[in-house]
C-alpha cells in the first residue's frame, strides 16, 4: 500500500482539490522570502496561500510539474525537505484538515479494489482543470474505458 499512497499524495500535490487557504493574523508578523524581501503582517489581516502554486515549488520538488510518486520515498522524501508546510494539499498544523487520514484510507480502499478487478484506460484527452471551482474539478468530460480483469480460478 505504500507505492498506493505516494501514487494518490503525488496525485494530491499536482491536483489539491482546495484552490485556497485563508487564515486571518491572529498577531502582527513579519514574513521574510527566500530573496530577503521582507513583508509586515498586521493583526487582523487575511493570509491566503495556493496549494496548486506551494505545492509545485521548484526550490522544493525537483521537476515539479512531473507525476512521480517516487519524490515521498524513504530516503527522498522532498515533501519534507523545506519543513512542516513543504506540501499542504490538505492545509497544516492546528488547521489542518482532520479528515486527511480518513481521506486517504477511503481513496487506497477505492483505488485498490478497482486496480485489482479493472483494466483502465483513459480514452479521452487528459482533462483541463477548472481553477474557478472551490473546489477544484476539470472542465468536461473524462472518459474512461474500464474491462474487468479476467482472474484465474484454481
Amino acid at each position: 500500500m505504500d507505492v498506493l499512497y505516494r501514487c494518490i499524495k503525488e496525485a494530491l500535490r499536482l491536483h489539491p482539490p482546495l484552490i485556497m487557504l485563508l487564515r486571518s493574523s491572529h498577531s502582527d508578523f513579519s514574513v521574510t522570502t527566500r530573496d530577503g524581501k521582507e513583508y509586515d503582517i498586521p493583526k487582523g489581516h487575511i493570509v491566503a496561500t495556493s496549494p496548486a502554486f506551494a505545492n509545485r515549488l521548484p526550490h522544493i520538488y525537483k521537476d515539479p510539474d512531473t507525476y512521480d510518486p517516487n519524490r515521498f520515498a524513504a530516503g527522498r522524501e522532498e515533501d519534507k525537505l523545506a519543513g512542516a508546510f513543504s506540501y499542504i494539499s490538505f492545509g497544516g498544523g492546528r488547521h489542518g484538515c482532520l479528515g486527511e487520514p480518513f481521506a486517504y484510507l477511503q481513496i487506497k480502499a477505492i483505488w485498490s479494489r478497482l486496480l485489482r478487478n479493472f483494466e483502465l484506460e483513459l480514452i479521452s484527452p487528459f482533462p483541463e482543470i477548472d481553477w474557478n471551482a472551490m473546489v477544484v474539478g476539470v472542465k468536461g468530460k473524462v472518459m474512461v474505458r474500464y474491462k474487468r480483469q479476467q482472474l484465474p480460478v484454481n
